[in-house]
Order: structure tokens, then sequence, then C-alpha cells
């Protein structure tokens, strides 16, 4: 399974909120060192106790500060007699543990200085209450419990909220500051031959990724520059072909002429194999300078099923001559297609003489067209040997043998992709099958 590129924006979110569950954690852990001056046992026993008389403490009906001591409290406070706390919101107290005095408005000053606890302010069921406590101890195990288990709560609600914000404006930005990356990839897909100027605009691209677009640019430019050579190479090569096969068509018809004032003899007839080669030869190569000019602009629409029906039918006779079995299959009445009439009719015939020529004798050969848009050309024969299957279909390769030119698989698959088809050979065990898919 292909592995799926990374992603700039999950890694920037994961960044940031491990760096905030980070910092939330150094907080927290930091939070005895800060924030009382009191040994560390003190601080927790202190943490814990607040924690317990929170759960405690309510308001009834009349609005005024209520104290039911929760389970845990009461097993505190039996396990903690000398535990005391007072509460207040400013209108109503309330006491616990302990007694030392009568709870009133001067109740800092009725209570001895060397009993004076700790406060606190704490979130209870009843709003905020401001707590004096006094006689708390803990484990130093339950009270970092007990003071971890309610920071981490309250973290991980905050980190889980600051996570969703985080996600949210990182996307966002990520979408923004890469708006004019994804304007340079959409002009990359657009990209043409021949094009005029800069293939991927540089206005509003982030400075930092300014050199690789500038840098992409050069190389389409030396690519550019290379593919112009290249075409006119091409081009000079085309039309020198062109020309000698048409200054060839001449003295090799002259040659045909004079050679038939010769007297019959194995010498003559292989001369006439000869001429009939460059003949052929000449004309291929005609038809593809033909092909190479060419315009989609200009093809007809052309019925594939009548057209293979036409090439059956005229390969017939050559079929018979040479004792084979030739067929034809089609699972489509009509199949219309845009293209060069005269050209696929040149491929159909090419693969039947291609079978029927090295096939073998009384070889079977059939064209199926499929529901499936492909044409299949298979005959029973000898096949293609293996280690002429790679380049079968490249210009001068005759892989079957025989007194071919080489040029006539390689025409058939470049007429086939003037039309926007392929073609593959495959192994037919026994035989060959090449099929074509448009």
């Amino acid at each position: 399974m292909a592995s799926r590129n990374p992603s700039l924006a999950r890694r920037l979110i994961l960044g940031l909120v491990a760096f905030q569950a980070l910092i939330g954690l150094l907080a927290i852990l930091s939070e005895p060192l800060i924030s009382s001056s009191l040994p560390l046992r003190s601080w927790l026993a202190t943490e814990r106790a607040g924690q317990l008389i929170a759960a405690s403490i309510s308001r009834d009906d009349a609005g005024s500060l209520v104290f039911s001591a929760s389970p845990e409290l009461s097993a505190y406070m039996a396990e903690v007699p000398e535990f005391w706390f007072l509460g207040t919101d400013g209108r109503t107290f309330v006491r616990g543990g302990r007694q030392r005095a009568p709870i009133n408005r001067f109740i800092m000053a009725m209570v001895p200085e060397e009993d004076w606890g700790t406060t606190l302010d704490l979130n209870t069921r009843g709003g905020r209450v401001g707590v004096l406590l006094g006689g708390q101890r803990s484990d130093l195990a339950d009270g970092a419990w007990a003071w971890l288990s309610d920071r981490l709560r309250r973290w991980l609600l905050v980190l889980a909220a600051g996570a969703a914000c985080t996600t949210v404006l990182t996307v966002g930005l990520v979408r923004l500051l890469l708006r004019p990356v994804h304007g340079a990839a959409q002009a990359a897909r657009q990209l043409q031959p021949g094009r005029v100027g800069p293939a991927l605009p540089e206005a509003a691209v982030p400075e930092e990724l300014l050199p690789l677009v500038r840098a992409t640019n050069d190389a389409f430019s030396r690519l550019e520059h290379e593919h112009e050579q290249q075409r006119r190479l091409h081009e000079q090569q085309r039309r020198f072909i062109a020309n000698a096969a048409h200054e060839l068509r001449t003295p090799i018809a002259i040659l045909s002429i004079r050679m038939e004032e010769l007297q019959e003899s194995v010498t003559k007839q292989r001369l006439r194999q000869d001429v009939d080669r460059l003949a052929m030869l000449a004309n291929q190569l005609l038809d593809l300078e033909r092909l190479q000019q060419a315009e989609a602009a200009k093809f007809r629409p052309v019925d594939l099923v009548a057209l293979a029906h036409d090439a059956v039918a005229e390969m017939g006779p050559l079929a018979i001559e040479r004792g084979s079995n030739l067929s034809f299959q089609t699972a489509r009445r009509c199949w219309e297609v845009a293209g060069d009439e005269m050209a696929l009719r040149g491929v159909f015939l090419n693969l039947l003489g291609n079978a029927l020529a090295h096939g073998g004798a009384g070889v079977q050969v059939a064209l199926n067209i499929g529901a499936d848009d492909t044409i299949e050309v298979a005959d029973h024969g000898i096949g293609v040997p293996a280690e002429a299957q790679e380049r079968v279909f490249e210009a001068f390769q005759r892989a079957g043998g025989g007194t071919g030119t080489g040029l006539g698989l390689y025409i058939v698959r470049e007429v086939l992709a003037a039309h926007g088809a392929r073609i593959e050979l495959r192994d037919g065990r026994p035989g060959a099958v090449f099929r074509i898919r448009f």
C-alpha cells in the first residue's frame, strides 16, 4: 500500500497541541512552588482538604450556605480530629470540624493567633466561598493524587478546547498561506509545450517558497528549450525521411519496369522480392508522414465494426491461399469513433496480415470486438518470441523474421496513438493476441 504524504496542517496542529500540553503540565507541576510558601506536604494536605470541603457546601432555598459533610469528608474528619474550617460568602457562614469559637463577624479576632489556618478560595456547588481551615494533614501520596486528579481533569478540558481552536485556526491559516502554492500547482497542471513566460506564477508566493518556485521555472525553461531542440531535430528527420521516400518511388518504379525485361529465373524472382520490399518501405514511410501531418480536427466519424468487417473480407482470399482460417466476431452492431478511415483500415489489415504471415501454416486468426471497448486480433500460431516482445512495436524490428520492413507494427501503434488508443501484445498460449483499447 502506498504511503500517505505528510500533511503540513496536521504536523502544525500536533506540534502546537503538544506544546500546549507541555506548557500545561509544567504549569501544573510548578504550582506547589509558586502558589504558596507552605512546605509541599502541608500544601498537598490543604489541597486535599479544600476539595473535600468544596464538595460538601451548597445553598438552601433561601440562598444561604449549607454545609453537609460528604462521606469522604466525614471519614477525613474522623481520621484527623484536629481539622477545622470556616467558610463564608460574605453573608452567611458555615463551619465544620473541631470547634474553637462561635462564628460571627469578628471570627478572625476571636480565633487564637496560633490556630490561624490557611485561606482558600473554593468553587463549591453554592458558588465561590472563602474558607479558612486548619489542622489539616494527609499522606504525601493521597495529597498528590487528590491534587493531580483535580488539576489534570481541568487541564484536559482546557487542552481539548485549545486543541479544537488550534485545529480550526491552523487549517485556516495553512489554506490561506498556501493559496499561492495551490495557484502555482494549478498553473503547472495546465502547462503545454510552447508556452511563453514563467511556468509557475511568482506573484504572492511566500518568500520561503519563492526559491522553489523559481528553481522549478528554471527547470521548466531548460526542459522547454530541450523540447524545442528535439522538436526541430525530429522535424528535420521527418522531412528527410519523407523526401527520401518520395525520391525512392521513381527509381523503384523504373527498376521494376526494367526488371520485367529480364528472363524468368531464380535471380529475377529474388530481385522482384527485393523491389517489392523497397516499394513497401517507401509506401509505409509515406503513410507515416501522412499520419504525422494529419490533424485531429479533420477526423470524421468511422464505424469500427464495419471497417473491421471489410478488412476481414479483404484478407479472406489471402487466408484461403495460405490454408488458414480467418473469423470475425463482434459484440456491438456499431461503434463510431472520430478518426482517419484509411489509417484505421491499415491497422486492421496490418494486424491480420502479420498474423497470417507469421502464424505458420494453417493458422487460425480471429478478429473480435468486445463489449468492453476492446478489439483483439488473435492467432493460434507460433507466437512472438519472448526476447522480441518488448521491441515488437519499435521501428525496423522484424521479430517474426520474413521479408517485411519492420515498420508495420510501429505504424499501427502511431496510428492508434493519434486516435487516442493504445495497443498491447499478450501471450495467447499458443499464439499472440494484439489488444486495442480506445
